[in-house]
């Protein structure tokens, strides 16, 4: 199964416990457009998160980046200024903007990364 097929597919707990697995809860906070991982947390459980499409998307970005890296580099990835993306960090992207409007250049940056070299 393809990281869209995956991300889409999951229930949103799993979406976000498999974010925690790969970014960790701090990035996934950020991502989220929350302050606490607390709120990280409840999402696994029981609670709502209020972007869960942004949280697929991050997903989808995510298992594609860290099919050619281990979980450290995928991080790195989120994290770092980005050439590709006006050297902007990802994770930043994702919490800030609009989805549809970093959807191609960030899936186009992912895709980049993921290329065999």
């Amino acid at each position: 199964m393809d990281a869209h097929d995956r991300a889409m597919r999951m229930p949103i707990k799993a979406v976000v416990a498999e974010l925690v697995d790969i970014l960790g809860a701090t990035t996934v906070a950020v991502i989220g457009g929350v302050t606490e991982t607390r709120a990280v947390q409840q999402w696994t459980i029981d609670r709502e998160p209020q972007r869960p499409h942004v949280l697929r998307f991050a997903l989808q970005l995510a298992l594609m980046v860290s099919s050619r890296a281990d979980r450290t580099i995928a991080q790195a990835w989120f994290h770092g200024s980005n050439p590709r993306l006006g050297d902007r960090a990802p994770m930043m992207l994702l919490r800030v903007k609009d989805v549809g409007e970093v959807q191609a250049p960030l899936l186009d940056a992912a895709r980049a990364f993921a290329r065999p070299g």
